[in-house]
């Protein structure tokens, strides 16, 4: 059984992965990022190279945050890094056959477990009409807003069941969800139950069911442990879950490599009796390799003790 079942099994303590993802990992290799969100062979291949380097105890693919939102007809421009440059027309390029094949390459590579990241509908709706505009709507127009969440969650959902057919893991990303954002009233009434839908079809299907939520979580908390999911990625993994916690380090320290602070911040996470010591989001794309191995070794001293 691979480390990252034994710790959601509460049968060994620690798993490790920095969040590196396709803009670093393309970075390392001095590959084009927007060749690489944009070409499944790429993608796997940086993914891939990312995790010879470093060693930690699962992939994940993840090329940008709005693949699912560019199908749906989203405008998306990398200069280098993706914007996302107005709400849904007429045009869409559809980049999910990328992640798939991404997927199904990095399963035959790697002998760690292979996650791919989702959108949430919460936020992959808000992005279908500018994040502002759904805002808007969430407060004044309850109907046009479920509308518009029901039409991101069932793209999602048949995303979802494209990827299951692979037996690759899945993260979902809801960033518009957090309580930096939104309430957590609003949560419990318009993100919890799309998420319970696709998390419910992820543990149908026997698979690791993961959420990643940026900024404030705290005031969720009890909502996304009611989730079921396996895995709670959150910046601050202070808050008591029952489900595993995923964090530990900022995204600032690994950036910063300020060795001290990056050892001073795992010791602090490794209180926890069971973990995945991660960064708190995706490592910057031009973050040094050197403290992205130093947070391994450091890492591995402390759970070889």
């Amino acid at each position: 059984m691979n480390k990252i079942s034994r710790v959601i099994r509460r049968e060994e303590k620690l798993a490790v992965f920095p969040i590196a993802c396709a803009d670093h990992c393309a970075h390392l290799l001095n590959m084009n990022y927007s060749e690489v969100a944009s070409d499944g062979t790429k993608l796997a291949r940086a993914l891939e190279h990312g995790y010879r380097i470093y060693q930690y105890d699962m992939v994940l693919v993840f090329s940008d945050p709005y693949v699912e939102a560019q199908a749906l007809g989203c405008p998306v421009k990398f200069s280098p890094s993706p914007t996302l440059l107005g709400p849904r027309s007429n045009q869409s390029i559809d980049r999910t056959e990328e992640i798939i094949k991404a997927a199904e390459i990095l399963k035959r590579k790697v002998d760690v477990p292979v996650f791919v990241s989702i959108k949430g509908p919460f936020s992959l709706a808000s992005f279908l009409v500018g994040i502002e505009e759904f805002l808007k709507n969430l407060l004044a127009n309850e109907e046009t807003t479920s509308n518009t969440i029901n039409t991101a969650l069932e793209f999602q959902i048949k995303y979802l069941e494209r990827l299951l057919k692979l037996g690759v893991n899945i993260f979902i990303g809801d960033p518009v969800a957090s309580s930096s954002v939104i309430s957590p009233k609003l949560f419990e009434r318009f993100a919890f139950e799309p998420l319970l839908k696709l998390i419910k079809k992820i543990k149908e299907k026997e698979l690791i069911a993961g959420v990643h939520v940026c900024g404030d979580t705290k005031p969720i908390i009890p909502i996304l442990d009611e989730l079921g999911a396996d895995i709670l990625s959150i910046e601050d993994i202070t808050p008591k879950t029952r489900t595993l916690k995923m964090g530990g380090v900022s995204t600032e320290t690994i950036f910063s490599g300020n060795q001290t602070k990056i050892e001073e911040e795992i010791k602090q996470a490794l209180i926890e009796s069971y973990l995945i010591l991660a960064t708190s989001c995706d490592v910057p794309m031009e973050t040094d390799s050197k403290n992205i191995k130093l947070m391994m070794e450091i890492a591995g001293a402390y759970s070889n003790d």
